[in-house]
């Protein structure tokens, strides 16, 4: 069994040794396990951006599949404020203005701004996750953050490129647990209530 620590370094360079080749196949697989999950209920639909340099899940095809098979849903991307850990959420439209970070990662500026309890699906990013639906992400805590100011029906969807390990050890009380988590060959759901 390993820390959250050890899992993180552990799966951030599994991630990064993908060959090109396979990390194209496995996107369009999670692409098609996304499409099996029933979004009619589904007005406000949070997804992260990916960050390239550590090979995050493809989520522009995810974007891509909403807008063309589900216009009537709105997606939301977010800002991070690393002084406090939280996060603005705003609307992807032609009117958002994007920069990137300090880190490198790729976040809107300007554009229409929601609150977290508009939101009825997060698509989360993770490193790994296990069978009861704990994950372990970067370990900054802004997703448990966000989810905590969410309503409490909110869907929250992990996508991951490798199965779930059995249990992550040190999880703490601030740790919300994902509802389901995508990989390329299976959709896992998890009884939170």
């Amino acid at each position: 069994m390993k820390s959250k620590k050890e899992l993180r370094q552990e799966y951030k360079v599994k991630r990064c040794q993908l060959a090109e080749e396979v990390e194209l196949e496995l996107n369009k697989k999670l692409l098609l396990q996304f499409k099996e999950i029933d979004l009619s209920m589904v007005k406000f639909m949070h997804i992260f951006l990916p960050i390239e340099k550590y090979h995050e899940p493809d989520t522009y095809s995810l974007i891509n599949y909403i807008r063309a098979s589900f216009p009537e849903i709105t997606i939301v991307v977010s800002r991070s404020n690393f002084d406090d850990c939280s996060m603005q959420h705003f609307i992807l439209d032609e009117q958002t203005r994007f920069e990137t970070n300090r880190w490198g990662v790729l976040e809107p500026i300007a554009g229409v701004e929601i609150s977290p309890t508009a939101i009825d699906l997060i698509i989360v990013p993770l490193l790994v996750f296990d069978l009861e639906g704990h994950r372990v992400g970067y370990g900054k805590g802004f997703y448990d953050r966000f989810f905590s100011t969410c309503k409490s029906t909110v869907q929250r969807v992990g996508l991951s490129f490798f199965d779930p390990i059995a249990v992550i050890l040190d999880k703490n009380e601030h740790d919300i647990r994902l509802t389901k988590a995508i990989t390329p060959y299976n959709m896992y759901s998890f009884d939170v209530n």
